[in-house]
C-alpha cells in the first residue's frame, strides 16, 4: 500500500492501492478504468508531446487511418476515417489514447481550465524542472503565472501547461518522493485524471448514485491566491471533489471555478480538443440503460450500445459533456 500526498490544486489526494468498494447496499456499475482518451487534430504532433516532452511512452506505432463502421457508429461519425496511439504512463493503471479523425467535419475546442467538460491529465514526475525546460524548448503554453514551476505549502512543486490542443497538464514533483518513484526507470512515476464540472451537486449525484462512485465532495471554495495563479487561473476560486474510480487506484477529481469566466464545453466526438473517459462496467446494457434513465445523453448512434466483435461499447455524455466511453469489464 502507498500514498501520495498532493498539494497544487489538488490540495491533498490520497491515492492508495485498494478495491475501489462502494458504500454499504450501494452497488458500482463501475468495476475498473480503460484509458483516458484526447482527440488531436494531428497524431504524430501529439506523440511528440506526449512522449519526447512529458515523457510517456509509446506502446506500438499507429496503424493508418481506417473506416471501421462499428467505431463510426460507437462515436456517431458517420463517413469518418480515425487512428489512433497508446502512450503509456509509467507508473499509472492506465494510458492515454490519442485519437486523430478524418474525412469529418471537425471543429477545434481548445478548452481551458476552467471550462466545465475540460478534462485534465494530472501527473507526478521526479524532476519538475527538466519537463518544464523541455516545455519550454517545444513552445507550448505554460499556464501557471510564474512561468516556471512553483513551490506550494512547502510539500511540492509544480506548474501547468496546456498540449497542442489545449488539454491541461499538471506536472507535479513532490518534496519527499514516495518509494513508487522507485518503480519507474523514467521521470514519470504516476498520473491522475481532473474533471473540469459546473455544478458540484449535479456532477456528484450523477457519478455517485448512477455510477457507484465514491467521493468525498469539498464543502466549501477556495480563493487561494497562488493555487489559483499557479493553475493559470488568476482571481478564481475553485471547489474540488475526489475518488477513486471503483475498482481502481486511479484517483478522479473533480473542480469546479467561480468569479471567472466560463464557457461550457459541447464538442462532437471527433472534434479536439474532446476528451473521453473510459469506464469498464459489469453489463453494458445495463448501464447505459440506467444512465438514460438518470438523464445522460447516449452519443453512440441510436442511443444503444454498438457490437464490436464480441463485446458492446457505447457512448454517453456526463452533465458537463465529458464523454464516458463504457467498455465490457476485463
Amino acid at each position: 500500500m502507498y500514498y501520495f500526498k498532493r498539494a497544487g490544486l489538488l490540495a491533498v489526494a490520497v491515492i492508495v492501492t485498494m478495491s475501489g468498494q462502494t458504500a454499504p447496499g450501494q452497488t458500482s456499475l463501475v468495476t475498473g478504468m480503460g484509458n483516458f482518451s484526447h482527440v488531436v487534430s494531428n497524431l504524430d504532433k501529439s506523440i511528440a508531446f506526449y512522449r519526447d516532452v512529458l515523457g510517456l511512452e509509446l506502446t506500438a506505432p499507429p496503424a493508418p487511418f481506417s473506416d471501421n463502421p462499428a467505431i463510426m457508429k460507437l462515436g456517431n461519425t458517420p463517413g469518418a476515417q480515425s487512428h489512433i496511439a497508446v502512450m503509456k504512463i509509467p507508473g499509472a493503471a492506465f494510458g492515454v489514447e490519442l485519437i486523430d479523425y478524418k474525412d469529418i467535419d471537425r471543429k477545434p475546442a481548445h478548452p481551458r481550465f476552467q471550462d466545465p467538460g475540460a478534462a485534465n491529465l494530472a501527473i507526478l514526475v521526479k524532476d519538475v524542472d527538466a519537463v518544464a525546460t523541455r516545455l519550454k524548448e517545444a513552445g507550448a503554453h505554460i499556464l501557471t503565472a510564474a512561468g516556471a514551476p512553483v513551490e506550494v505549502q512547502g510539500i511540492e512543486k509544480g506548474f501547468f501547461a496546456q498540449d497542442p490542443d489545449g488539454f491541461v497538464i499538471e506536472v507535479t514533483q513532490l518534496n519527499s518522493l514516495p518509494a513508487a518513484a522507485s518503480k519507474t526507470s523514467g521521470n514519470v512515476f504516476g498520473a491522475s485524471v481532473e474533471i473540469t464540472i459546473a455544478d458540484t451537486d449535479q456532477t456528484v449525484k450523477f457519478y455517485r448514485d448512477l455510477l457507484g462512485f465514491q467521493l468525498r465532495v469539498g464543502d466549501a471554495f477556495n480563493g487561494n491566491k497562488l493555487m489559483a495563479d499557479t493553475a493559470g487561473t488568476p482571481g478564481a476560486q475553485f471547489r474540488q471533489s475526489s475518488g477513486n474510480i471503483p475498482g481502481t487506484a486511479v484517483r478522479l477529481t473533480l473542480i469546479e471555478f467561480k468569479d471567472i469566466d466560463r464557457k461550457p464545453l459541447s464538442m462532437r466526438v471527433q472534434d479536439p480538443g474532446a476528451a473521453l473517459l473510459q469506464l469498464r462496467v459489469q453489463d453494458v446494457d445495463a448501464a447505459v440503460n440506467k444512465l438514460k434513465a438518470g438523464g445522460a445523453t447516449v452519443v453512440s448512434t441510436g442511443g444503444e450500445p454498438v457490437t464490436m466483435g464480441n463485446r458492446k461499447l457505447a457512448i454517453v455524455r456526463d452533465p458537463n459533456n465529458l464523454f464516458l466511453e463504457l467498455l465490457p469489464a476485463q
